[in-house]
């Protein structure tokens, strides 16, 4: 595979980042910031990215889509995740894309075009307190009673469920199938009576919730998504897409570039004592890591763009960008020495370097490991699918 983009793409490039750099306020922190009072902010900004009709430029245009190639898809990912806004919401990254490939024709029509309006938000009701990288071993059920599902069970760690219009869940429909099988995924009004919710804190400083879903009455033909049993093939679909992400490469970029220009301006290129050499190599190490993250994210829209669905390919990079962001966040740390620590939100402003992100990113990075399935998972599902490997 030979990758380069053309002068129309480069074009692109451009006119995106001109319109972050007007709609982005100057000290615009963004990233995973999961605060109520930039929802609304944020929602704005994706009303004009939807207006411009760049949420899902690949999809058909019969969905809201424009057909553009995957390199246009791929350079808006990139450049919305060094801008540090999460223009890839749950319906746009993953939900979108698996209604397209399982939903029945009325589905589509009712979810596609207002995801790529940015019309509606969606909550996660995948992990469970017990059935998190064992997702089906989920014990959240759906009993048939007529025309409807009654769903009972708890979720956990999925968005924040009182800013979203839909749920979209998995639930176990037959008990009496292996736990891959007798699965079925649902959408469901984020209102429909027997939902509530509790927020806890995380450590990267966002809130996430627990939601328990309490004899939740939904219609069968409505809700159910593909067919009755067959919800896994479904989910595997939307995880894949969860998984491909080119974020890790441009978040890491941006970080860095701050990084070495708060070394350069205290000096730290001018000395050439044994510490500064190490960190110098550490410092290189991940410059090389993110170009090869970069790499390897373009590879999966180069398959998608040739009518490829990846499997093991998304693992590979969920796992090297994962675990990239966490080998650099404690290299940036080091890098900083004391002012590493100092947390953005201090009182002491003098003391905060490069907007507290090093702190901030140390005690967000743990959850890389598990978010869109545990690396561990991820490192079996490439020994089965890439490599033909029996299961352990």
């Amino acid at each position: 595979m030979r990758f380069a983009f053309s002068a129309e793409d480069e074009a692109f490039r451009k006119e995106v980042k001109d319109f972050y750099t007007k709609e982005l306020p100057p000290d615009w922190y963004g990233g995973y910031d999961e605060r109520d009072e930039q929802h609304h902010f944020i929602e704005s900004v994706r009303k004009k990215l939807a207006a411009k009709k760049w949420l899902t430029m690949s999809w058909p245009k019969e969905y809201g889509g424009t057909e553009s190639p995957m390199s246009i898809q791929l350079i808006f990912a990139e450049e919305s995740a060094y801008y540090r806004f999460y223009a890839r919401d749950a319906g746009v990254g993953y939900l979108g894309p698996a209604i397209m490939r399982h939903g029945t024709p009325e589905q589509k029509k009712r979810f596609l075009a207002p995801i790529a309006n940015a019309e509606i938000n969606f909550h996660q009701g995948f992990s469970e307190p017990d059935a998190g990288s064992d997702l089906a071993g989920l014990k959240t059920k759906a009993a048939r009673d007529g025309d409807d599902f009654v769903i009972n069970g708890t979720k956990i760690w999925g968005g924040h469920l009182h800013l979203a219009d839909y749920s979209f869940l998995l639930a176990r429909t037959d008990p009496n199938t292996p736990k891959h099988k007798g699965i079925t995924f649902f959408i469901i009004p984020a209102k429909t009576p027997g939902i509530r919710y509790e927020e806890f804190g995380n450590l990267g400083g966002g809130m996430q919730n627990i939601v328990y879903y309490d004899n939740c009455r939904v219609n069968a033909k409505e809700c159910v998504i593909g067919e009755v049993n067959q919800g896994w093939y479904l989910a595997t679909t939307l995880l894949n897409h969860e998984r491909v992400v080119i974020e890790h490469a441009a978040t890491n970029q941006r970080l860095l570039e701050e990084l070495v220009a708060f070394w350069r301006a205290q000096g730290g290129h001018k000395r050439h004592d044994p510490q500064t050499a190490v960190l110098r190599h550490k410092l290189a190490d991940i410059a090389v890591r993110i170009e090869t993250c970069r790499m390897m994210a373009y590879r999966i829209g180069w398959l998608q763009s040739i009518g490829q669905a990846p499997t093991f390919e998304a693992s590979e990079v969920k796992i090297f960008g994962s675990e990239l962001t966490q080998r650099f966040a404690h290299v940036a740390v080091a890098a900083l020495g004391l002012y590493g620590q100092v947390e953005r939100h201090t009182a002491l402003k003098r003391y905060v370097q490069v907007d507290g992100r090093m702190e901030h990113n140390v005690r967000q990075q743990l959850m890389f490991s598990i978010v869109g399935g545990a690396n561990e998972i991820q490192r079996g599902l490439i020994a089965n699918r890439g490599l033909g490997l029996p299961r352990a």
